[in-house]
């Protein structure tokens, strides 16, 4: 088994490349929206980090369910990370918060937070599976040993920028090269996506100040 090459993406071609890894943007601009709506359920009564979390929580979901309705593919968790994998198991997809550069073709983009050691791994395409135990559904995949050295993991980074009443959401799909001190600094292929906009901002509800009535049946 051979790893998968893809051609350097030209600035207008990213459905040849998309297509080239057995995704679309159908598949991925769904997931960009979702989170967006997922974030925005967010009110600042809740803790900090909630909006970015359910944001995430709804890219890896929409991300892995398109592709396992539409093209076969399986849920994987691999060394840490939350992915959907292709039937030959050469491309996995997860999903990565990047900087104000993401999706330019002109610029270069890293990732906002510190990834993990996984990502690291990932990068350098030698990472080491522990001991997994059996799918437990049909939709759930593992991979060998030898499997995991020919696997690609690439990245559906995105960066989300307000304009007034709209929300721009920049995307790229691409494979970390480099990963160091937790930040990719270099990307082996990069597949710029159409920016995404989206109306409708509202401000998140806020509870009042008197106490909340949550009635609560005896029996």
């Amino acid at each position: 088994m051979t790893a998968l090459s893809i051609a350097a993406p030209g600035p207008d071609d990213h459905h040849a490349q998309l297509a080239a890894l057995g995704t679309k943007l159908e598949y991925l601009h769904p997931a960009l929206q979702a989170g967006e709506i997922a974030r925005r359920s967010a009110t600042p009564n809740h803790p900090a980090n909630t909006a970015g979390t359910r944001a995430y929580q709804e890219h890896v979901r929409i991300i892995r369910e398109m592709h396992i309705q539409h093209e076969g593919w399986k849920r994987l968790l691999h060394d840490h990370l939350e992915l959907v994998c292709n039937s030959d198991k050469t491309v996995a997809i997860g999903v990565m918060v990047g900087d104000a550069a993401t999706g330019e073709h002109t610029l270069y983009p890293r990732n906002l937070h510190r990834r993990g050691a996984a990502t690291e791994r990932a990068a350098e395409a030698n990472a080491q599976l522990a001991l997994f135990p059996p799918p437990t559904q049909h939709d759930e995949t593992v991979l060998s040993a030898d499997e995991s050295s020919q696997l690609q993991i690439w990245f559906l980074v995105s960066y989300r920028a307000e304009d007034g009443d709209k929300v721009r959401i920049h995307s790229e799909l691409s494979l970390p090269g480099e990963v160091e001190g937790g930040y990719v600094t270099k990307w082996k292929r990069r597949i710029p996506l159409p920016v995404l906009e989206m109306d409708g901002i509202e401000p998140p509800y806020e509870d009042g100040d008197g106490e909340i009535d949550i009635p609560v049946p005896f029996r």
